[in-house]
Parts: structure tokens; C-alpha cells; sequence
């Protein structure tokens, strides 16, 4: 290893990677390749472009710390704007010139001390390189899940994932399903349902939802903020001071808060929704947040249509006309659209990761899915995960957690510069009692009941949701604790 000047390869240039580029870049560590399967940066944002895809966290909390944006249009931006802005971030860090674009990484192992990186380029040719470290910043949620249900390719019409919108195809005086009925569906059905003849909604489990009130901003209130900075900084601070102190008490089951939440979601639900019938299809019987919150806008109201209809039949496999649900009704489509979510952590579908023990973290993984402070785990010399397990938040901003994510990497990776050190491994009773910290903690909470989520494995543990508050995990990761690593 060159401590003075490690060799650094940063998977991934979506919001994750690029943080990670940018704050090296700022500590001197100048040996810098990032991989990007794509052609340019942006991640989430570049790979979604659904109609009416945005951000269901306000934009001045969801944009980074040091790169603040004064004069965002909306509460919420859309995608388009977020990329926009991850692209003029990039390039005014000075970062796109470190981005090997179109190139696919298919495995990294650590061997000799050194991380070896094998991808193959934009050219198709298969190559490696050798790095000290290695820095995922792939996150949870970047592969897109599909329904376990037979048939996914006897369909004869078109079809395709929300994550992979196919803008190609006319949806015009079409008949469409949607499958899922969350994030991305509330999205995007109100921008198709005045184009289709028909529209279904397939819903396997009602979700809460709340109004978003996406007001944008007037030309007055832009031109001030551009003026003066000082009122977008304030904007940023309340909004993180409501989701830190009224929102995330609300997670706790039976508090205060958490009925307080419910009572509004009821009230929300039946004042926009008429139709009793509908309504009962709509409204969830479990906690406030035991999935995911979702902020909407006008789907409530694209749903009481005449042609908009939402099944609450479970779909039971895809046919060459349509979809045949859980009672055995068949419904004919000409386009199904999935809204089905991701794959979380599936960051080992197209890449293998092998640590110094000839053990791959699918492996380790198989049955347990952890990590030490969520970004490093044992086993795994010089390897750091930006979004690892336990790192999403249910309440706030996840840009907060990068950062402080980007900020303790940095910290690790100067204090070995600073010490000649040319390994960091976390100790297994370290990150043991790290996941028996995060379990514990999550007891009690809604992201720990009853209801099945994307944030649960088979067997009912948590992998994704960090339980406490954004402020407790920017703590946490001030000052790395060395002791808990095995270093050399």
C-alpha cells in the first residue's frame, strides 16, 4: 500500500458516490477512480424518470450540506431538477474527470493486502485494477424488484418497471395495470390516467398516505432566496427540526405521537376519499410507518375516476392478456407497468465481493445482513459501504446519513494515511454487538411489527432502518473508535 497517497476505487456515482468523491478529493486523497455502469452521474435519479417522479423529502434537506441550492421551484423537487443538480455539484467539484463511465464492475476480492477490481470497460474489454481501498456507494435500493409470480414473460403486451420506464411505448387510449400501489405508483398514476381508456391499480396491502401540499415557490419567494441565502438555510433547519422532534417520536408504537399520526392519517384518507367501498380498501390496519409513509399529492383523486379502478386482490400470475388475481379473475390488459420496488442490498446481483478469508459477502449475508456502524464489515480489510445495512431512515433525510457516512470513511482513511496503517478491519464482537445494539433498539418501534416490508428479511429482522434519530447517528459517527477495528 502507498499510505501517503492510497489507491481508491468508489463504486457507483449516484448521491453516495459522489459525496464520497468530492469530500476525499477536499482531505488530499487524489488516487480516485470511481465506476459508473452508466454514462453519466446521478444514480436514483438518473435511472428514474417515471412520469411525475420526485423526492418525498423537501429539497433543502435533500441536497447536500456543503452544496446548497437557494432557489429549488417546489417544496419537493422532481427528478429532473435533482439531477440537474447532482450534475452541476459534479462537475463544479471537479469530479467527472475521476468517472470511468459505462463500465460494470463483476468482482472484487481481497488478496496480498490489496483489493482487486475487475470490470469490464466501456468497450466491452475485461480488465482489472488494484486498489487499497474499496468504497461501495451502490446503496439498498438500485435494483428493481419484480413479483414472484409465474408468467412474468408470457405477456404478449408491453411491459416494464417504473425504475426502467419505457418511454417509447404510447400509453394513449390504452388499457393499463399498475402492480404496487406505493412510491412510485402514487407518483406516477396521476400523470397517466388522463392518457389511458383504462387504468387498474393492483394493491397487495393498503399503505398510509398523507397530504404532500407541494406548493412551488413564487417568482418573489425565489428571487429572495437567491438574495438571501440565509432564508434557504433556515428553511433546511426546520424542516429537519419537525422530522427529528415531531415526526420520529410518532415511530414508537402506542405513544402520543404515533396516534396523533394514525388520527391524522384517518382523517386525511376519509376526507379525500367518498366512496365507502374504496375506502375501505385504502385504509391500513397497522402502525403508522411500519411501511412506508407515502406523501401524496392528487393519486387519491385520480383513484375515484370512472375509468381508474384499485383490485385489493393479490395478482396470482401474469397471463399472454393480463393478469389473473387471487380469485381467479382474469383482467386484460394492453401495458402492465411494475411499481414493485427494489431489491434491497442487492448489490451482489451482478458483482462478487471476496473478503481476506476467500469469504464473500453474499455469504456472509446469507443469513444475516449486518454490519459494523453500517459502513465497514468484518472480514472485509479496506472495504466501506456508503447506505449499508441499518442506515435508511424512516423520518428524515438520507443525505444526512451519507455525509455523516462520508465524513467517517474520510476520518478512518486519514488516521491510517497519518499512521502508516494498511489494513482496517472491524472486529466481529464489535460489529456483534453493534447489530445487537441496533435489534435492541428497534423493539418497540413500528418499523419492527407486524406488517411485511422491504425493510425485513424472511425472518423478521430489521436490516434496514436505523432506529434512532438522525442526530444520534451523526454522533455516533463523529470520532471513529480504532479499538473496535483490527488494524496493522
Amino acid at each position: 500500500m502507498t499510505t501517503d497517497n492510497p489507491r481508491i476505487a468508489i463504486l457507483g456515482a449516484g448521491v453516495s458516490g459522489i459525496c464520497m468523491a468530492i469530500k476525499l478529493k477536499e482531505a488530499g486523497f487524489t488516487n480516485l477512480v470511481i465506476y459508473e455502469k452508466a454514462d453519466r452521474v446521478g444514480g436514483t435519479w438518473r435511472d428514474n424518470t417515471y412520469p411525475g417522479v420526485s423526492c418525498d423529502v423537501p429539497t433543502h434537506l435533500y441536497s447536500f450540506s456543503f452544496a446548497q441550492k437557494s432557489d429549488w421551484p417546489r417544496l419537493y423537487a422532481d427528478g429532473a431538477d435533482i439531477q440537474a443538480y447532482l450534475e452541476d455539484v459534479s462537475e463544479k467539484s471537479g469530479i467527472i474527470p475521476l468517472c470511468h463511465f459505462q463500465t460494470k464492475i463483476t468482482r472484487a476480492t481481497y488478496q496480498n493486502d490489496e483489493w482487486v477490481v475487475c470490470f469490464t470497460d466501456a468497450s466491452g474489454n475485461n480488465k482489472e485494477e488494484k486498489f487499497d481501498y474499496v468504497i461501495s456507494g451502490l446503496g439498498g435500493l438500485h435494483s428493481p424488484a419484480y413479483p414472484n409470480v409465474q408468467g412474468l414473460e408470457e405477456f404478449q403486451g408491453a411491459s416494464f418497471h417504473t425504475a426502467k420506464w419505457d418511454h417509447s411505448v404510447d400509453l394513449t387510449g390504452k388499457n393499463v395495470a399498475i402492480i404496487g400501489n406505493a412510491a412510485s405508483a402514487v407518483q406516477a398514476v396521476p400523470e397517466i390516467d388522463d392518457k389511458v381508456a383504462s387504468l387498474t391499480v393492483f394493491q397487495r396491502t393498503p399503505n398510509w398516505m398523507m397530504d404532500r401540499q407541494n406548493k412551488e415557490y413564487s417568482g418573489k419567494a425565489l428571487k429572495l432566496m437567491r438574495w438571501l441565502p440565509i432564508i434557504s438555510l433556515l428553511k433546511r433547519l426546520r424542516i429537519f427540526l419537525w422530522a427529528e422532534f415531531v415526526f420520529h417520536p410518532a415511530f414508537r408504537e402506542n405513544s402520543l405521537m404515533q396516534k396523533f399520526a394514525r388520527m391524522r392519517a384517518k382523517a386525511y384518507l376519509r376526507q379525500e376519499v367518498k366512496d365507502p367501498e374504496l375506502l375501505k380498501k385504502l385504509m391500513p390496519d397497522y402502525s403508522v410507518g411500519c411501511k412506508r409513509v407515502l406523501f401524496v399529492d392528487s393519486y387519491l383523486q385520480s383513484l375515484q375516476k370512472d375509468h381508474v379502478k384499485l383490485v385489493d386482490r393479490a395478482v396470482k400470475a401474469i397471463t399472454k392478456d393480463g393478469i389473473l388475481d387471487a380469485e381467479n379473475y382474469n383482467h386484460n390488459f394492453d401495458v402492465i407497468i411494475y411499481a414493485t420496488g427494489f431489491n434491497p442490498f442487492n448489490i451482489l446481483s451482478s458483482m462478487e465481493v471476496k473478503g481476506a478469508e476467500g469469504v464473500t459477502l453474499a455469504d456472509c449475508w446469507q443469513d444475516n445482513i449486518q454490519s459494523h456502524k453500517t459502513v465497514a464489515v468484518s472480514g472485509f480489510p479496506n472495504f466501506f459501504m456508503l447506505l449499508g445495512p441499518n442506515s435508511a431512515l424512516g423520518h428524515n433525510s438520507v443525505i444526512l446519513m451519507i455525509e455523516a457516512q462520508v465524513n467517517y470513511i474520510v476520518k478512518c482513511l486519514k488516521k491510517m494515511r497519518k499512521n502508516g496503517w494498511t489494513s482496517l478491519d472491524p472486529k466481529s464482537v464489535s460489529q456483534d454487538k453493534f447489530n445487537n445494539f441496533i435489534q435492541k433498539r428497534l423493539q418497540g418501534t413500528v418499523w419492527q411489527g407486524s406488517c411485511s416490508s422491504w425493510y425485513k428479511d424472511g425472518d423478521g429482522q430489521n436490516f434496514t432502518i436505523w432506529p434512532l434519530s438522525a442526530t444520534r447517528y451523526m454522533l455516533s459517527m463523529r470520532k471513529p473508535d480504532f479499538s473496535e477495528y483490527n488494524v496493522k
